[in-house]
């Protein structure tokens, strides 16, 4: 655990200071080219590393009970929530009791 709050926080600062350098001091800053284009696809790539630095520096202090009972939670919840949203409607023809993707996706998350 320690491991990955380490490595995710060193890759999440040079993610940011790599955006800030590079589209601003080296990319020109106003005006958009192929160099933007390279940023722009190197930070979706690794920009889940900083929600993985966020989560690592919560469970970072918590006590490997807690961890290992909420990961076991985890794990059920989210493949549930997954098959709910993947057999939910797109589209939902009830105006009072819409029940599509979005609204089932935001249930789940808002349980979890």
């Amino acid at each position: 655990m320690k491991k990955a709050l380490v490595i995710s926080g060193i890759v999440s600062m040079v993610l940011i200071i790599f955006n800030i350098i590079v589209t601003f001091h080296l990319c020109g800053g106003r005006d958009y080219g192929v160099c933007m284009d390279v940023v722009f696809d190197i930070v979706i790539v690794l920009f889940p590393i900083i929600p993985l630095f966020i989560f690592s520096l919560v469970t970072y202090l918590m006590k490997e009970s807690v961890f290992q009972a909420w990961w076991r939670f985890a794990r059920v919840w989210i493949l549930a929530s997954m098959l709910a949203i993947l057999v939910s409607p797109s589209n939902s023809h009830n105006w009072m009791f819409p029940i599509e993707k979005g609204t089932v996706a935001f249930s789940h998350l808002y349980f979890l």
